[in-house]
C-alpha cells in the first residue's frame, strides 16, 4: 500500500476512536449530521447558507486559493476534530488563528459529507434530471 494509503487508513481509525458524543455540549443545537433545512430553522444559516460552510467558504477565498491541491491533501485530523467540536459547542470559531487552509477544507468535506440527505436531496432529483433532459 501507498504511504498516503496507511496515512489515511490511520487517520479513519483515529476519527472513528472519538468519542465525539461524549465531548459534545447537549445545550447546543447540532451542527454536523443534520439537514439543511433543520440549520436553518435552528438560525444556524446565513441568506440561507449554513454558517459553518459560509465562514469555511470564506476563509478559504481570502487564504487558500493559491493553495495546491487544497481538497486533495488532508489537513490536520487533530484540528479538523477540534474545529468541529468548536462549532458543535457553539462556540466562536476563528479559523484564521485556529485553523488552516487544509484542515478547513477537510472540515468542509466532512460536513458535506455527513448531510443526511446531501447538497442535492433526493426530492429534487427528479428536476435535476429534468432539467438534464
Amino acid at each position: 500500500q501507498s504511504k498516503s494509503a496507511m496515512r489515511l487508513k490511520e487517520d479513519m481509525k483515529k476519527i472513528a476512536a472519538l468519542p465525539l458524543n461524549k465531548q459534545r455540549d447537549t445545550t447546543c443545537p447540532k451542527v454536523f449530521g443534520v439537514s439543511l433545512l433543520e440549520l436553518q430553522q435552528q438560525g444556524l444559516s446565513k441568506n440561507g447558507i449554513p454558517i459553518v460552510v459560509w465562514n469555511i467558504v470564506e476563509y478559504l477565498t481570502q487564504h487558500g486559493m493559491t493553495q495546491e491541491g487544497l481538497f486533495r491533501v488532508n489537513g490536520s485530523m487533530k484540528m479538523v476534530e477540534q474545529l468541529r467540536l468548536q462549532y458543535e459547542r457553539g462556540e466562536e470559531v476563528e479559523l484564521v488563528k485556529d485553523g488552516d487552509v487544509y484542515s478547513a477544507a477537510s472540515l468542509l468535506k466532512l460536513f458535506l459529507r455527513e448531510l443526511p440527505d446531501g447538497i442535492i436531496t433526493s426530492a429534487l432529483h427528479p428536476r435535476f434530471i429534468q432539467l438534464y433532459q
